[in-house]
């Protein structure tokens, strides 16, 4: 493999996969990776699964960055919300979860050297970490420069839109 790999990386969506591109582009090239704008070894396409036009978009995106040859691998929400799915789909592209960012230079290197990544099979993220402050041994510790909240005051929508609900959830 040459010592010189290029990416181009594509943000479509929130604020959110604004910041979660920059997270990504540091690692990039903390690995190695020069940022390009245009072709590149690997297009990562920053996907938003919010809304159907969001969704819409972002194949299409992923459709159009195949479409010029190179390889592309699908990140973000739709990705995550997908997982498995959206690989099956659209074997245009390989898709990455939230758990594969640590690791992205590392996954880029795989896509390059022609290996199959293994998507993810999706998961309700909620049910990883108790959300609410009732759930919390320390419900009176808040993060500072945040409103602190009690009982009922407590948010309780405040998780991504795109997340999956299960019956019963509310």
């Amino acid at each position: 493999m040459s010592s010189r790999r290029t990416v181009s990386l594509v943000t479509l969506g929130c604020a959110r996969n604004e910041v979660d591109s920059e997270e990504l582009a540091g690692r990039l090239s903390q690995g190695g990776w020069e940022l390009v704008d245009g072709d590149a070894d690997v297009t990562v396409v920053n996907t938003c699964g919010f809304i159907d036009a969001a969704k819409q978009d972002s194949i299409q995106t992923i459709l159009d960055a195949a479409e010029n040859g190179g390889r592309v691998v699908a990140a973000g929400c739709m990705a995550e919300r997908y997982g498995s799915e959206l690989a099956e789909s659209l074997p245009e592209a390989q898709v990455i979860g939230f758990d594969d960012y640590a690791s992205i230079s590392d996954r880029l290197d795989d896509v390059v050297a022609g290996r199959t990544l293994v998507p993810h099979d999706p998961r309700d993220r909620r049910t990883l970490l108790p959300i609410s402050p009732v759930d919390r041994d320390a419900a009176d510790v808040h993060v500072p420069g945040h409103a602190a909240f009690a009982g009922s005051q407590a948010p309780r929508a405040r998780r991504c839109p795109t997340a999956r609900r299960s019956p019963g959830d509310d």
